[in-house]
């Protein structure tokens, strides 16, 4: 959850100029399809197709708006997470001090001296004697280093919890601000949906494929960009379809967004109404297993030992367990929001993992087969 900004410097559009080669060198198909082509085809469908637009555009908003929230929400709940470690670690230290400085004064009490016995005995906390000028006149120089180290611990303690109330008075808020954009997210997700049904099957079937054909320019664009983030050879990938209906997702460059416990997220999170059919990208052999974060989740091993991971489904599809194979296109589960995506808006977290290995981004993957 699954807990993101986009449209800046480090994100990448949903629509890039279409190129002539494909990612990694291989060229793009000799019968494209032109922009004439789809606006003919779509013609009888303009209402449906206006609709599906604003729809697009509704769910693309609060899809932003849900990044914003979800990554301000984990990045206080880290800041949360390090401030009370801190705090407890210095407890500790506080504790060590306290100790030594009182055991310091526990053996000035036992050695006599009517004076020092006197404070000792009239001090109505441990606070007021280590404090006490008559102790500060008879200690030695570390033990009032040891009192000056105890001072600015209990200061910087004061300090970080402060700012501890403040973060986790942010954290209601944020965490209320997220349940409330999911419900907008969703209900978006669901008029997109209904929009896409309405258009003409030709309609849909050539605006998918010339959204395709712009989504070649992306992937040139990410081979460019070196290491796991410039996504997937589309050798490693042969055949691959998208995971979902693609006129009733919403989807961004995702990858390395922050991710809860100061993680990263290694994956694309595709969202789409709840309960939405998940299908196998290629034909191999399935484990299904549910973990905290993950989810209700499934791993689909290729014949070229490839990896997709699927994670946060509602549910499997009938039939569909451990050592299951099944054939491209086959209903594997359905879109959900369960493991740390409880309560969010409902997703499928998304990684492709080439030859079983680390995960690489599946982003430039997922625009070319679901345009």
């Amino acid at each position: 959850m699954g807990d993101m900004q986009w449209l800046r410097a480090r994100r990448v559009l949903f629509v890039f100029p279409l190129v002539l080669l494909w990612v990694f060198g291989s060229a793009l198909p000799a019968a494209s399809v032109t922009k004439q082509q789809v606006d003919a085809a779509c013609a009888t469908s303009q209402a449906a197709l206006d609709q599906w637009d604003a729809a697009a555009a509704r769910a693309a908003e609060a899809l932003e708006r849900y990044n914003d929230v979800n990554e301000e929400l984990e990045t206080v709940s880290l800041r949360v997470l390090q401030l009370r470690d801190r705090i407890e670690e210095k407890q500790s230290d506080v504790a060590d001090i306290r100790e030594r400085v009182v055991g310091r004064a526990v053996e000035m009490y036992m050695d006599g001296g009517s004076q020092v016995t006197e404070f000792v005995l009239s001090s109505s906390s441990v606070d007021e004697m280590l404090t006490g000028q008559e102790f500060l006149e008879v200690v030695t120089e570390e033990d009032i280093s040891s009192l000056d180290h105890l001072a600015a611990l209990k200061n910087d303690m004061e300090k970080w919890q402060e700012e501890l109330k403040v973060d986790q008075a942010r954290l209601v808020v944020l965490n209320q601000e997220a349940l409330d954009v999911a419900t907008l997210m969703e209900d978006a997700m669901n008029k997109k949906e209904a929009a896409y049904r309405s258009l003409s099957d030709d309609c849909r079937k050539l605006r998918a494929e010339y959204a395709a054909q712009l989504a070649a320019a992306a992937a040139a664009a990410a081979a460019r960009t070196k290491g796991a983030a410039g996504g997937v050879p589309a050798s490693v990938t042969p055949g691959f379809i998208c995971p979902m209906n693609s006129g009733a997702i919403q989807f961004i460059n995702d990858w390395g967004f922050p991710r809860s416990g100061g993680r990263s997220h290694k994956g694309t999170d595709v969202f789409a109404p709840m309960g939405q059919p998940i299908y196998a990208v290629v034909s191999g052999a399935l484990r299904t297993y549910t973990n905290a974060l993950g989810g209700n989740s499934v791993w689909l091993t290729a014949e070229n030992r490839t990896g997709y991971y699927y994670a946060h489904l509602s549910g499997w599809a009938p039939g569909v367990s451990t050592g299951t194979y099944v054939s491209k296109g086959d209903v594997i589960g359905y879109n959900g929001n369960t493991g740390n995506a409880y309560g969010g808006a409902p997703h499928l977290h998304f990684q492709i993992h080439p030859g079983g290995g680390s995960p690489m981004n599946p982003y430039f993957t997922l625009k070319a087969a679901c345009g």
